[in-house]
């Protein structure tokens, strides 16, 4: 029977207070955040899963998935560690994995106080943080590394600027999503900027301008050996934000070794040497260059157009490996190319958001995602929260792939119209 235990008191009692724990000879796994692939697929190779999130994300499906669950309000990481560790002696873990991105140096910090294998803290803290991504990059002292700095005065911008020329990228030193990335082209674009360093000081990671297209590459790491999986081809729209994906890219072979490679030496670099990892990179005409890097796998549903491609799903993958076993093959039904579209609207309130049924209906569609509703306001595209849906469609060709997502999003329409101003109290009184 499934046992839920509730949120441990802080601090906890003394482990000799403690009430015996019934003996479970299953090795117990923390899995932190997340869908319930990962829990589900462990419990299937015999771990004891104990689920730990938060309890607006736990379903009835985690409830089916888990032995034991440990749900928290929001909190910050110190309380997530202790109140883990203290949940140890009470369920000896034997790893704590996420593929979550909001979780990752959470699992790092509670497996490092624990003691647990798994990536080094130091590592996943500087692939989390940008600004401590470069300098150990500029350590290394690559020929491919990216001129980046901190901004910690509005003047660092000019300064920063002078020194690389425009077009600049201003961006959260730790951010994800596409969030907050501000592309600066011309001398207007400068004032803003000076007042977001001066409102976020330190916050805040200028880097040079790279210029060509950008891909992904989604690997799976064992024993510091990394095995690569796909290379994903991605489209942006304003803001960097992106609004497609394609596997397998449409590269030629040179071009395939120069992102294996560069992503390989990435990996070294940072000192990675398990699980899942998903590193973006713009190939410039002087060649590959290092955007960031994760160590989970690659949102926005990349995931699942590797395993359409491939026969591998990656959360398989870690599960696996989480529970000492083999790694499983490919599956038997995959497809030639996957490929991925998002929906855009003008901002404002939805007023009729239509065709998802006809969309889903099209040759090779094999997921649509509507992402808003009738009523709900459309915010201008600035991060991938900001999109409106999406279509998923198989193919024999990366390029039929993408058409039939495109096409099959073209039977969606989604209306707006600008919110209505708050009306103002004449009167001079408090607004009503």
């Amino acid at each position: 029977m499934t046992a839920f235990a509730a949120p441990l008191p802080a601090p906890a009692p003394a482990e000799e207070d403690q009430p015996p724990r019934p003996a479970d000879p299953r090795p117990a796994v923390l899995v932190l955040g997340g869908g319930t692939r990962l829990p589900a697929a462990l419990r299937e190779h015999g771990v004891y899963v104990v689920y730990g999130g938060t309890t607006e994300e736990f379903t009835p499906a985690h409830h089916r998935a888990c032995d034991e669950a440990w749900l928290l309000a929001e909190g910050d990481e110190e309380n997530w560690v202790r109140r883990a560790v203290a949940l140890h002696r009470e369920v000896p873990f034997r790893r704590v994995v996420t593929v979550r991105e909001r979780f990752l140096t959470v699992a790092a910090r509670i497996g490092d106080a624990l003691g647990l294998e798994g990536n080094p803290l130091d590592t996943v803290l500087a692939l989390k943080d940008k600004c401590a991504m470069r300098q150990r990059i500029d350590r290394q002292g690559a020929a491919d590394a990216v001129r980046a700095r901190v901004m910690h005065t509005p003047g660092e911008v000019d300064a920063f600027v002078t020194r690389v020329g425009l077009p600049v990228v201003l961006k959260p030193r730790d951010g994800a999503g596409s969030e907050g990335i501000t592309i600066l082209r011309d001398a207007g674009d400068l004032d803003s900027a000076r007042h977001a360093v001066a409102a976020q000081p330190g916050a805040l990671l200028a880097e040079e301008f790279l210029d060509g297209p950008e891909f992904s590459v989604e690997t799976f790491s064992h024993d510091g050996h990394h095995r690569l999986l796909a290379v994903t081809e991605k489209f942006t729209g304003d803001g960097a934000v992106e609004v497609g994906h394609v596997v397998p890219a449409r590269v030629g072979p040179a071009a395939y070794t120069q992102l294996e490679d560069a992503t390989r030496r990435f990996l070294d670099a940072m000192g990675l040497v398990e699980g899942p990892a998903h590193t973006e990179i713009i190939l410039t005409s002087n060649g590959p260059r290092i955007v960031e890097s994760h160590n989970r796998p690659g949102g926005d549903g990349i995931v699942d157009l590797v395993r359409h491609v491939t026969g591998l799903d990656i959360r398989d993958l870690l599960a696996a490996r989480t529970a000492g076993l083999p790694l499983p093959g490919p599956a038997a039904d995959r497809a030639g190319a996957a490929a991925t579209w998002f929906l855009t609207a003008d901002p404002g309130v939805a007023t009729e958001v239509s065709g998802w049924d006809s969309a889903s209906r099209q040759p090779g569609v094999v997921t649509v995602a509507p992402g808003v509703e009738p009523g709900q306001t459309v915010t201008p595209l600035r991060s991938s929260d900001d999109r409106c849906g999406s279509v998923t469609a198989v193919a024999d060709t990366a390029d039929e792939a993408l058409e039939r997502a495109r096409a099959a999003l073209s039977f969606v329409t989604v209306r707006t119209e600008a919110a209505p101003a708050h009306p103002e109290n004449l009167d001079g009184g408090e607004p009503r």
